[in-house]
């Protein structure tokens, strides 16, 4: 069963693992977040909605995988909830990660530079994983484009065609563009 975790699960979890980075005297990181746990960051995605925190980032060196693992086993959360799964998807990293505006946390981290990705930037990020399936057929990518498309007031495919800041949509991501049509009004 998969083990859902709160913003407050994750804020503890990257405290434990800040402080596990300093003893081992690991070089700092980069976190920069997408998906679910930012989602709940920016209050677009109920509490207790993800299983991890997804970081476009390079993969991270296997003393910090080990300290992931030993805080996720510590606090009972999945074994990999600090992951850098998404940044192995095709044009994430090259096509995404630029176009990203990276926002500052108030998380007092030492060892790891957390940032999260903006609205904007969600909106890009799943409207790719809609448009190129996700990493495995889930409801959430759609669910959660709707869910960020609303929270700008854009409520149906006329709202989303007047608003140049989401044409990136139609432009770069045809398959999220038709499902977004044929969503009707959100």
């Amino acid at each position: 069963m998969l083990k859902l975790s709160s913003i407050d699960d994750f804020r503890e979890a990257l405290l434990l693992l800040d402080a596990r980075l300093k003893e081992i005297d690991a070089k700092p990181i980069q976190i920069r977040a997408i998906g679910g746990f930012a989602l709940m960051f920016h209050g677009l995605r109920g509490d207790k909605q993800t299983i991890d925190i997804d970081s476009l980032t390079k993969p991270f060196p296997q003393p910090v995988l080990d300290a992931v693992k030993s805080v996720g086993k510590e606090l009972d959360l999945e074994e990999d909830w600090l992951n850098t799964d998404c940044a192995t998807l095709q044009g994430f990293m090259r096509e995404l990660a630029p176009k990203i505006n990276w926002l500052d946390t108030d998380y007092p981290l030492e060892k790891i530079d957390l940032k999260v990705a903006d609205p904007l930037g969600l909106a890009r990020s799943k409207a790719k994983a809609v448009h190129d399936g996700g990493l495995v057929p889930r409801g959430t990518d759609k669910e959660d484009i709707i869910r960020i498309l609303l929270s700008f007031g854009i409520e149906d495919i006329g709202a989303l065609d007047a608003n140049p800041d989401f044409a990136f949509i139609k432009e770069s991501y045809p398959r999220c563009y038709a499902f977004l049509a044929e969503a009707g009004t959100w």
